[in-house]
């Protein structure tokens, strides 16, 4: 299988790439134990065949100075008493020795020391051997000496191999874990990243994106829900495209009539078709007034609408005195039915940015401080420059903002629990409207002040390239 093809593969199902992965990940740990578990049958088999090898010397070795006592001892008192069964049982002494000191010659080898024994034992049989010459004591403590220094090599030996096979085992457990490990970041990405590209596909999905992008791989689950994510994906575009033509559509059938409302109320209040009395001149002005206001909310979405579409900007210098004179216009009604003294900068100012994106946002701030303002209350609007930026503060007099509703502030048709007054009630859109026309222009807005019953907005811009 090429590199290609390896990064390609993909498993048919995720149950059969974590079956998988954990048989991938185990196998070296599963080596790495039972070679773990072979050494250590093998140290302590070794461990055991020595320590019994050592008893067992050890009692030889006991055995033999008993009978190298008893040979002396019988050799003394033949010379002394010369009687056969004397003899015979020294013959029989020595026999019992040579046998031990064959096998202790076997197990470690000592032929050198034993020779030297061999010979020794040889010159008892002889009758001019004098017994106070025999040394077959001294010279079986010092056999049994070398043999326990042959133990200890031995011992030392096996404790060399035993830390070899440590030091073995500690390398070989540090490549297989970090196989383990390769394995377990390989799988874990094979599994982590198609999800990971999911959730950041919902998240754009969330966010209005639509952008399909590269293919998902992975487990056929994963690619399956990518496939029912561009199937979301498309009907949400034909969702939003469906939403834009009906706001296109309702808008254009709502101020048909709405115009035609406003005519006719316009010239009833100018008595075109006759004289009114009191009572109908306040009728005919409640008529202009909601006319007003369900205009402004049908311009509220259509300037939803197109800011959902991202139009592009135009930049101009623009007067910010005229502007906010212009904002203005379109509430001075309602600002002298509640008498809200209105205070506005009163020297001409330029800055460069889109205007109508500006006048958008001083529009909603400046109705949204008339409608919630308090009655006989003050409604100021400042600029004030800074060093690379402009603030543009909307402020007015009235109740402050609960705490519960200022995370939802700039939420899209947002009601919050302080309601307008009015026989038209808002739509909850004139602060995210204004919001998504700072964030075009690259301007953050904010709620600067709420307290002491003076609430402020406060429009932060930055100088736009020409």
């Amino acid at each position: 299988m090429t590199q290609s093809n390896f990064s390609n593969w993909r498993p048919h199902s995720l149950k059969q790439l974590v079956v998988l992965a954990f048989v991938l990940v185990v196998t070296p740990l599963g080596i790495l134990l039972f070679q773990a578990s072979n050494e250590l049958v093998t140290q302590s088999t070794l461990g055991r065949d020595l320590a019994r090898q050592a008893l067992d010397i050890s009692r030889r070795g006991q055995t033999m100075e008993q009978l190298a006592e008893d040979i002396t001892r019988a050799a003394h008192q033949y010379k002394i008493l010369a009687r056969d069964e004397i003899r015979v049982r020294q013959v029989e002494q020595i026999n019992n020795y040579r046998q031990l000191l064959t096998i202790q010659n076997f197990a470690l080898d000592a032929s050198a020391h034993a020779s030297i024994i061999y010979k020794h034992l040889e010159q008892i049989n002889d009758p001019a051997f004098d017994p106070k010459a025999l040394q077959l004591i001294a010279l079986t403590r010092e056999l049994n000496t070398q043999l326990d220094q042959a133990l200890d090599v031995r011992l030392k030996q096996l404790n060399t191999v035993a830390q070899n096979t440590h030091n073995a085992l500690i390398v070989q457990a540090s490549i297989l874990i970090g196989l383990s490990l390769l394995l377990i970041v390989f799988f874990s990405r094979r599994i982590t990243r198609p999800v990971q590209r999911l959730g950041s596909r919902i998240r754009a999905l969330g966010q209005g994106e639509r952008n399909i992008g590269a293919r998902i791989g992975g487990p056929s689950e994963l690619v399956e829900l990518d496939e029912q994510l561009d199937w979301l994906a498309q009907q949400l575009e034909q969702l939003e495209s469906e939403k834009q033509r009906f706001l296109r559509h309702m808008s254009h059938e709502l101020k048909t009539p709405l115009t035609t409302l406003r005519e006719g109320s316009d010239l009833l209040a100018e008595e075109v078709a006759g004289a009114l009395n009191g009572e109908q001149k306040e009728i005919v002005q409640l008529l202009q007034t909601n006319a007003v206001e369900l205009q402004a909310l049908i311009e509220q979405l259509l300037d939803y609408n197109r800011l959902g579409q991202q139009e592009p900007l135009q930049t101009q210098d623009v007067e910010l005195r005229a502007l906010v004179q212009e904002a203005l216009t379109p509430h001075r009604l309602l600002l002298e039915q509640k008498k809200i003294q209105v205070e506005v900068p009163k020297r001409k100012l330029y800055w460069r940015s889109d205007r109508a994106m500006l006048l958008r946002i001083l529009s909603n701030l400046i109705s949204n401080a008339a409608h919630y303002g308090s009655a006989n209350g003050n409604l100021v609007i400042q600029i004030q420059p800074q060093d690379e930026s402009l603030w543009i503060d909307v402020a007015n007099t009235g109740p402050n903002i609960p705490d519960a509703d200022i995370p939802h502030l700039f939420d899209p048709f947002y009601q919050g629990s302080h309601k307008r007054a009015g026989a038209i009630k808002g739509s909850g859109i004139g602060l995210s409207i204004a919001l998504d026309a700072a964030t075009a222009l690259n301007a953050s807005l904010n709620l600067h002040h709420n307290s002491e019953q003076n609430v402020c907005f406060r429009l932060a811009l930055s100088q736009l390239s020409k």
